[in-house]
C-alpha cells in the first residue's frame, strides 16, 4: 500500500488529552503505551495482528487477507478463531479494532504511531530537497532517522511483516543516503564521517555509503584514508562476490588518484531514485 496514505494519516500532534494518548511503536519490538502505562498486547499472534493492522491505516482487511498475512498459504484450521480471539484481546485493551462488513479496521484516532511520524518527516525532507531547501531537508531527514530504532515489529512472525521489514530497511537506507548527501552538500563532510563509517561497515555492499565516505574523507584532507577505504572495499567484493566495485566507485577512485580538483566542489545530491523515487509500501 502507498506510503502516501501513511503520511496523510500520520502524526497530528498532541491533543487536549495527550497525557492519556495511545502511542504505537512499530520500529523495534512492538510496544504500545497509554500515557505512561504500558499496554499488554497479549501473545505473539495477537501482537502480529496489531502490527499488520497498523500497516494498513484506516483500511478494511478481510479475514482471509489477515490469515495470509500472518501465516501465508499454509495456515492452521483454527486461524479464523485465533484472529477473532486476538481482536477481542485488543479490544479488551481499548484498542479500537472495528468490523466494517468487509473486514477489520484499526482506528488509531489521535494516537502517535512512530512509523507514520517517520513517513511524514521523510516525505517532507525529500520534498524539501527537491525544492532546493537543503538545510531544511537535512534537518527533517535527521529527525526521521531518530525515529527508526530497529527492524519493523522485531521478533514477530508473518509473511507480510517479513516483506515489510525488507521494504522498510531499503526505504530507510535510501533516505539515509540522501541525508548523507545533504550533509556533504552543506559542507559538513567532517560531521558525516563517523556516520558514514558506521553505515559502510554495517552495510558493506551498499556502495553509495562507501562512495560518500571516500569523498567526505578526501574533503577532510584525509585522502590516504579514502584510498584505504576503497582498497578494503575492493578486497571484500572480490572475496565475497568475485567481482570489482561498481563503476561509480571506480570512477571516484580514479579521481582521487589524480587529485581531481572538482572533487572539492562537485554536487553530491543525486537526481535519480535516491532523491526522486516514491516512498511506497508494498
Amino acid at each position: 500500500m502507498s506510503g502516501v496514505l501513511l503520511r496523510e494519516r500520520g502524526f497530528q500532534g498532541d491533543g487536549e488529552d495527550g497525557g492519556a494518548r495511545l502511542r504505537f511503536q512499530l520500529f523495534g519490538p512492538l510496544h504500545v503505551t497509554r500515557g505512561t502505562a504500558v499496554v499488554d498486547l497479549g501473545p505473539p499472534k495477537q501482537r502480529a495482528l496489531l502490527a499488520v493492522l497498523l500497516l494498513r491505516p484506516g483500511l478494511e482487511t478481510g479475514v482471509q487477507q489477515l490469515t495470509e498475512a500472518l501465516w501465508g498459504e499454509e495456515y492452521p484450521a483454527y486461524a479464523k478463531n485465533l484472529i477473532q480471539k486476538s481482536v477481542s484481546g485488543l479490544r479488551g485493551q481499548q484498542i479500537a479494532v472495528e468490523w466494517s462488513g468487509g473486514g477489520y479496521r484499526l482506528d488509531v484516532g489521535g494516537a502517535e504511531v512512530d512509523l507514520y511520524v517517520y513517513e511524514r518527516l521523510a516525505s517532507a525532507g525529500i520534498a524539501a530537497a527537491r525544492r532546493g531547501d537543503i538545510r531544511e531537508a537535512a534537518q527533517l531527514l535527521e529527525q526521521a532517522r531518530t525515529m527508526s530504532t530497529g527492524p519493523l515489529a522485531e521478533g514477530l512472525d508473518g509473511p507480510m511483516l517479513e516483506r515489510e521489514r525488507l521494504y522498510r530497511q531499503e526505504r530507510f537506507l535510501a533516505d539515509m543516503e540522501v541525508r548523507a548527501e545533504l550533509e556533504l552538500e552543506l559542507g559538513g563532510h567532517r560531521n558525516a564521517i563517523p556516520y558514514l563509517h558506521y553505515a559502510a561497515h554495517k552495510y558493506p555492499l551498499r556502495e553509495r555509503f562507501v562512495w560518500l565516505l571516500m569523498l567526505a574523507l578526501h574533503r577532510s584532507d584525509r585522502g590516504n584514508e579514502a584510498l584505504a577505504v576503497y582498497a578494503a572495499h575492493r578486497r571484500r567484493v572480490i572475496d565475497e562476490l568475485g567481482t570489482e566495485p561498481g563503476p561509480a566507485l571506480r570512477a571516484l577512485h580514479e579521481q582521487l588518484l589524480r587529485q581531481d580538483p572538482q572533487l572539492l566542489t562537485a554536487p553530491t545530491l543525486r537526481r535519480d531514485d535516491g532523491l526522486m523515487g516514491s516512498h511506497l509500501l508494498t
